[in-house]
Parts: C-alpha cells; sequence; structure tokens
C-alpha cells in the first residue's frame, strides 16, 4: 500500500472514529451517512484514478512520469483490454502526437514528431526489434495480450540508446509470472468480426515456488482482409478492342481497372517468460518470443465487363471515353509474404547493487515477399515468378549501473550491438512457393558493429529545481558489405567507422508537487540501414547503386514542456518541440549514378497538449492535440513535407459503473496532401474523422464479454490505398 492510500486510510478510520463516538444526540444521522459516503467516494476516486505512472524506459531508472523532464505516456493491459485492440497499431494510434496509418496493417505506417519507422526506436523487453534491413517495424510480430505496458517517450534518446532514437522511443514489456507460491492462473481469450477476423489466446502463468514465476502462452489472429489495393492503367488515343467498359477515372486522367482483392493476413505467436530469484533483491529473468506471419490476396476483381457481364482481366478494352487500355493478368496479382521472427531476452537485476546485464537477440530467419512474372496468363497463375527475401539478426548486450549520492543519481553503462543483413532475389517456378526457388537474381549482405558507453547524471540543484546531463559515444563499424547482380562480377566494399557523442541536458524546475516545468536539449542520430549502404539493384544506369560512404543522420531537439496535475482527478501536459536534420539520406542522381545520399536537410516542429479528467467514480475523459509541420531542404529548395499531418485530435470518454464498462475515442487526422490535390479518391491523402467504440461487462470474477465497433460513422476516405468501412467484433474472456 502506498504513502497515498495509507493516508487516506488513517482520515477514513479517523472520520468513523469521531462520529462513532459523539453522542447521538449531538449529531445529524442523516449528515453523517452523507459524510461517509462522500470519504468512500473520494477513496474510489484517488484509487481509481492514480495518475503517478511509472516509467522505466525514459531514464534507465524507475521514476515517476510526472517527475521526468520529457513527454511520457505508459500504456497499461487493463487500457488495452478494455479498449479490445487486437493489435499494437491498435494500441498506439489514440496517443499524442501518434499517426498510424489506417492501411499500414502489415509494417510500419506510424508517424512521431513528423519521423517515421527508422527514426523511432521500438524495443520489446529492452530488445530492438527494429529491422536491420530498413529499420521498420513489423506490428503484427507483438502479441496483444501478453503485453503488460507499453511506454512511449517522445523526444531525443540517443543519448541512453544510440540509433534510431530520433523522435523517441516506444518500449513493449510483458507479463511475467505472478502469485502466491503453487497458485496456476489460466486466461482464456477468443474474438470474432467482420471481415472474418478471428483472435484466439491462452496464457498460464504463476509460481511454482518462491523463487520462480513463469508465463507462457500461444496467440493466433487472422482476417480475411477488405478490398484496399486497387491497380491503374493509362489510356492510349488508339487501338484495337473487342469490348467497350466504362472504368472509374481519377483526376489524372487513369483508370481504375480493378484491384487485388482482400487482404488475408494471419499472425502465431508463442511465448514464454520466466524469472528465477536467486536471492530477493537478485533476480535473473529470460524471456522468448517467437512469430510466424504471412499474407496474400484473395479473389482479384476488375472493373471491366463485356456485354454478357462477365469479367474481363486480359486483352484491350475500350473506355467510355474512346481510348484504348491494356489489361494484364499479373496486374491483379498481389504479393505473397511470409516473416519468421524469434526475440531472446536474458536479463539480471540487482535491486540492492543498483546493477542491470542484459543480452538478447533478434532472429529474423525468414522475411520477404514473392509476386507473380509478367508472362502470368491467368488470375489464377501458379507459375513462374521471383522472391525478394531479407532476413536479418540482431545482437545485443548491455550492462548498467546506479550510484546514488547525496544530490546526485548517476547511471552508467556500457552497450554492444552487432546487426547483419541479406538480402536475395531468387526465380521462382511457382511464384506464391518460395520453396521452388532457382536462379539467384541478385544478393546483398552488410554486418553493422557498434560498441558505445553512456552516462546519465540527474543533479538535485535544490529543492525545486533539477538538472539532467548525459552523453552517449558511439563507435559504429559497417563491415562485410558486398552486392551481386545476375551477370555481373560480385563486388566488395570496403568497411567504415566513425563515431558520433550524442549529448543531452535538461533542465526542471517543480515549485511544487504537482507541477513541472522544463527546458531539454538533445543530440540524436540514426545510422544508414544496410538496405541503403549495399543494395544494388543492377548494372543499369537507372538501377540503384550501393553507396557504403553513407554517414549518418544527425539531429538536434529543442524541448519546452509543462507538466500539472491539477487536482486529484486532472492532469495537463503541454510540450513545444523542434527538430533540425542534417545530412538526411534520400534517393537521388549524382553524376549518372542513382543511389542514396547524404543530400538533405530537414525541419519538424510542433505542439502537444494532453489533458486528462475524471469527473467522478464513473466517468472520465481523455483530450489530445498536436499541431505538427515540416521542411525537407534539398539541393537549396525548401518544400513542406506533406507527409506530417498537420493537426491529429484524440478524445474519448470512458464511464464505468459495477460490472460494465464503455468506451468511446475519437480521431481526426488532417489531410497529408497539397490543398490543390484531389481528395476522396485512390491515391489521396484525405483528412479523416473516425469514431470507435467498446462495451465491456464482467460476468464475474472469472468471465467476462466484449463487444466493438470501429468506425461507427462508416466513413469512406483514403490513406493512399482505400480504407476499411464500419466493423465489429465480439470477444469471451475467461479464467481459472
Amino acid at each position: 500500500m502506498d504513502f497515498k492510500k495509507k493516508n487516506l486510510t488513517v482520515m477514513v478510520l479517523a472520520a468513523l472514529t469521531v462520529t462513532s463516538s459523539a453522542s447521538a444526540a449531538e449529531q445529524d444521522a442523516a449528515q453523517q451517512t452523507r459524510v461517509q459516503k462522500n470519504v468512500q467516494k473520494t477513496a474510489e476516486l484517488l484509487d481509481a484514478y492514480d495518475l503517478d505512472d511509472v516509467t522505466v524506459t525514459a531514464t534507465k531508472v524507475e521514476e515517476k512520469v510526472k517527475d521526468v523532464p520529457a513527454s511520457v505516456t505508459v500504456i497499461t493491459a487493463a487500457d488495452i483490454q478494455k479498449r479490445h485492440a487486437t493489435s499494437v497499431r491498435e494500441v498506439l494510434q489514440n496517443e499524442t502526437g501518434i499517426y498510424m496509418a489506417p492501411t499500414a496493417e502489415t509494417k510500419d505506417g506510424i508517424s512521431l514528431r513528423g519521423f517515421g519507422s527508422k527514426n523511432i526506436l521500438v524495443l520489446y523487453n529492452g530488445q530492438q526489434v527494429n529491422t536491420s534491413f530498413d529499420g521498420g517495424i513489423a506490428w503484427d510480430t507483438f502479441p496483444v495480450e501478453e503485453i503488460e505496458r507499453i511506454e512511449i517517450v517522445r523526444g531525443a534518446g540517443s543519448s541512453l540508446y544510440g540509433g534510431h532514437a530520433v523522435a523517441g522511443v516506444i518500449n513493449i514489456i510483458t507479463k511475467s509470472g505472478k502469485g502466491k507460491p503453487g497458485e496456476i492462473k489460466t486466461n482464456l481469450a477468443v474474438s470474432g468480426g467482420s471481415n472474418r477476423t478471428w483472435n484466439r489466446s491462452i496464457r498460464v502463468s504463476g509460481s511454482t515456488n518462491e523463487k520462480f514465476d513463469f508465463n507462457v502462452g500461444y496467440e493466433k489472429r487472422s482476417t480475411g482482409g477488405y478490398r484496399g489495393y486497387y491497380t491503374t492503367a493509362s489510356g492510349k488515343s488508339s487501338g484495337s478492342a473487342a469490348a467497350t467498359v466504362d472504368l472509374p477515372t481519377l483526376s489524372d486522367g487513369t483508370y481504375i481497372i480493378g484491384g487485388r482483392g482482400r487482404k488475408e493476413k494471419q499472425s502465431e505467436n508463442y511465448f514464454a517468460d520466466i524469472t528465477y530469484a536467486m536471492r530477493p533483491d537478485e533476480k535473473l529473468n529470460f524471456s522468448y518470443m517467437h512469430n510466424k506471419y504471412r499474407y496474400n490476396y484473395l479473389d482479384p476483381f476488375t472493373n471491366a465487363y463485356d456485354a454478357n457481364g462477365n469479367g474481363i482481366f486480359s486483352g484491350m478494352v475500350k473506355t467510355q471515353d474512346g481510348t484504348y487500355v491494356t489489361l494484364k493478368p499479373g496486374n491483379y496479382l498481389g504479393y505473397h509474404g511470409e516473416r519468421e521472427q524469434d526475440i531472446y531476452k536474458l536479463r539480471y537485476d540487482d535491486t540492492k547493487n543498483k546493477i542491470k546485464a542484459s543480452i538478447g537477440l533478434s532472429d529474423i530467419t525468414k522475411e520477404g515477399y514473392s509476386s507473380a512474372s509478367s508472362a502470368a496468363n491467368s488470375i489464377n497463375w501458379s507459375g513462374a515468378g521471383s522472391s525478394a527475401q531479407y532476413p536479418s539478426k540482431n545482437y545485443s548486450a548491455d550492462f548498467q549501473k546506479t550510484w546514488d549520492f547525496s544530490k546526485h543519481t548517476l547511471v552508467t553503462g556500457l552497450s554492444w550491438m552487432k546487426e547483419e543483413m541479406t538480402y536475395s532475389s531468387y526465380a521462382l517456378s511457382q511464384w506464391q512457393n518460395w520453396g521452388t526457388s532457382g536462379n539467384l537474381l541478385a544478393a546483398s549482405h552488410g554486418v553493422a558493429k557498434s560498441m558505445a558507453a553512456f552516462v546519465q547524471d540527474e543533479y538535485r540543484l535544490a529543492d525545486r529545481w533539477k538538472v539532467y546531463l548525459g552523453a552517449r559515444l558511439d563507435r559504429y563499424q559497417k563491415d562485410e558489405g558486398y552486392s551481386y547482380v545476375s551477370g555481373s562480377t560480385q563486388k566488395d566494399y570496403l568497411s567504415k567507422t566513425f563515431t558520433e557523442l550524442s549529448p543531452k541536458i535538461s533542465f526542471a524546475y517543480l515549485p511544487n508537487d504537482r507541477t513541472q516545468y522544463y527546458i531539454s536539449y538533445g543530440h540524436s542520430f540514426n545510422p544508414p540501414t544496410i538496405y541503403q549502404l549495399y543494395r544494388r539493384a543492377g548494372d543499369t544506369m537507372s538501377s540503384v547503386q550501393a553507396n557504403p560512404e553513407l554517414n549518418p543522420e544527425t539531429s538536434n531537439t529543442f524541448e519546452i514542456g509543462m507538466k500539472r496535475r491539477m487536482d486529484d482527478a486532472t492532469s495537463l501536459e503541454m510540450t513545444l518541440f523542434h527538430v533540425k536534420t542534417q545530412d538526411k539520406i534520400a534517393l537521388a542522381t549524382r553524376d549518372g549514378i542513382k543511389a542514396y545520399y547524404n543530400m538533405d536537410s530537414g525541419v519538424a516542429k510542433g505542439i502537444e497538449l494532453g489533458l486528462k479528467h475524471r469527473w467522478d467514480t464513473n466517468w472520465s475523459s481523455y483530450v489530445n492535440y498536436t499541431f505538427e509541420s515540416g521542411e525537407n531542404t534539398s539541393q537549396g529548395t525548401t518544400t513542406r513535407n506533406w507527409d506530417i499531418p498537420k493537426h491529429l485530435f484524440h478524445a474519448g470518454l470512458d464511464y464505468t459503473k459495477g460490472k460494465f464498462n464503455w468506451v468511446l475515442d475519437s480521431q481526426y487526422v488532417s489531410a497529408r496532401q497539397q490543398p490543390d490535390t484531389d481528395t476522396g479518391e485512390y491515391g489521396s491523402e484525405d483528412a479523416f474523422f473516425v469514431v470507435n467504440t467498446a462495451f465491456n461487462y464482467k460476468i464475474d470474477d472469472q468471465m467476462s464479454l466484449q463487444f466493438g465497433i470501429q468506425n461507427i460513422l462508416d466513413r469512406k476516405y483514403y490513406a493512399g490505398e482505400a480504407t476499411n468501412s464500419r466493423t465489429y467484433d465480439f470477444a469471451v474472456r475467461y479464467s481459472f
């Protein structure tokens, strides 16, 4: 029981003692009842809406969010469950400053402070999961039912975490075994919904004795998908056609000839977490997660029909405009993608001596996609094609020691990491079967190694002033690079080493226990991906070439922020940020060579606002708003970064009474394209407003029911591809 609850208990007991010992003639019975009810209501309010969340990601030591000079959000397992989120993407999409593309369900699609996946460090139990291939994130990798909490730390994080941590750090922390010795608990969850979507999970956890805790489980998610990816073609002024068709037309004059159909997906997870307590203050923890993921497209469709209503997938057709369009079966056949990954993490924690150490491995044994050959003559084509495969590995080791002095908390540490990627393209005799590979068409390989040391000092200048001083020195080496293209000789590339110093300083002023003002500066960097360094697409002038001379992108971030707990039920946060990036890597042609170059600079800036309030023991709400903008400068020309949504707004309500809970979330995202670009058509990045809701009913301590509706208003809009319409889902949870 924490200090606040102890004080509250004392106050309650004191109130009851005074009222019970007073003379019956000197007190009003009705008034006594009202006083007791008010005390009880206050107790429930404080217990149900405690704003003092704890984070370990922000400073690598356990601190309350309100005391950390950074914008931090903690999402708990209870938050995830009551919103009936089925993926990490859904968990993150309503948080301050985050935009999640509603169609990018396979990989990436995230934007934070104007940066994408490769500039956001994502950790799974502290293990980096940004791929060594391109720095991307496969959000469907993570088993949602296994998540204990997600910590989001916005702003420069390279002073503690090194590369990728430019816009922030997202740490996904999983559940561990808990309970009395010998107590075993099983949790089951089954849900189904629109588009033949199913989620099934089982988790068994407990303690075999006072030293061993365990948590093991299985989760499988699948969906039949919806039509979202369309195929377009241009018309010609002359030709010969047997049929005249009526095709949807886009503003640029191209035609939508059909699409790949529904995107079917399936993700399976096995996971385990084992903790061994060598002593009460010394623990060893091992976690493991295996993910197997695949996707493909079903039921391709055409918009071209002959006079008898039969669909046309091949040949030339005449459009309603008098132009001629050639249809090819291969245009309707989508990719077949596969991915398999194992994540291992061994952690040692000595709380008495404040020592932490860990080793980890993220092993992507299979990742890539295959596509049909241009020779495909039917939408049922099962013949030749090709694959692009890019498995990768990430090894890591970390050591950390915390020192406490009178006015200082010093965190020191060492870090080592090795990344390895191999890219291969093969000819396939059966395009959806990777086991039928033949000739090697292209290959690339590379290794990146880093050694780092970091230090951070939390210095308490006075009762109300604190300063955080930190820095990390990374020595980064690119090595073992080569590329090969069929019909050409292999090219080997020399290794290259660079060092990067990433300092950070933050000043915090706490005028009282409820308020903090802070200002900070941080330097961060992002090394080039192995894909950008060593992949070679071909030997022609138009083919992308390798560039092993690439240097890291560097960024300088300035922040001013305020956190205020206005009362026991209300919290307010505000952050202003400005990020300047140099040596941005972009694809360009120089001296006739097309490759990735350090050639651009950029600026991202904005303001983030967040307000949470609990109205009473039943009702609570949240509102957050982000205004952001960005500019890119290339060869002296500055243009606005239209990929950044200028306005992000999220708001929601939460109602709980007895066994019933209702959640309502709304989201507004402004357009991500130039104002004069046509909207409401395929390829556009429309502004949108969507509302989601979930109903939860707890039958008893063992069973609960859930019902959810996504996109209640059934908004039709595009985010590059077509988005999903209104969907429904239902879930049953049972534990014993």
